[in-house]
């Protein structure tokens, strides 16, 4: 099989378990892009996993590369990625959710907080900041935290999965 249709396939299914978590957290009263986000962290390493197995099933050769495990696995998390957020951005324009007005209240609430140790212009703009958001710019920024740590998983399950040759053969 080859290694792109692999992490297509699997950067999908990642997105569709992402997608599920997003409403899941949405419906729980939870913003998909607040504190309660960080539990979703396990679905892209999960999914890289499952297409690096799937790839040395289904491959020809005996030794991989580092290279390979990690080409494997990035593009199986940036699929996820892009398929994930496109996915909520479609969704979220046909359902008309509350998820941004859910991330606002918890930004406000942390920006009240820290008022004492903001001064009075940077508190004025970010509450101009906060009223000019929308989910695309959610949407990008997201995307771009899960290819930063897209990177490290990928080069973590790489270095896990690559099988070096001992050193004296028997």
């Amino acid at each position: 099989m080859d290694k792109y249709n692999t992490s297509l396939k699997y950067g999908f299914y990642g997105a569709l378990i992402g997608v599920v978590f997003y409403f899941l957290l949405l419906f729980s009263g939870n913003s998909p892009w607040g504190s309660s986000s960080w539990m979703g962290s396990w679905i892209p390493i999960v999914s890289a996993y499952f297409a690096l197995k799937t790839y040395i099933y289904y491959s020809e050769k005996d030794t991989f590369k580092f290279s390979a495990f990690f080409r494997v696995s990035f593009i199986s998390i940036f699929y996820q990625a892009l398929f994930y957020n496109t996915l909520t951005v479609l969704l979220s324009s046909f359902i008309q959710t509350n998820a941004i007005e859910i991330y606002k209240q918890e930004l406000i609430q942390n920006a009240e907080q820290m008022k004492t140790m903001l001064s009075e212009d940077m508190y004025k703009q970010l509450m101009i900041e906060l009223q000019n958001l929308t989910h695309a710019t959610l949407a990008f920024w997201d995307f771009i935290y899960k290819i930063i740590g897209g990177l490290i998983v990928s080069l973590i399950l790489a270095g896990i999965f690559i099988k070096n040759k001992p050193i004296f053969e028997e």
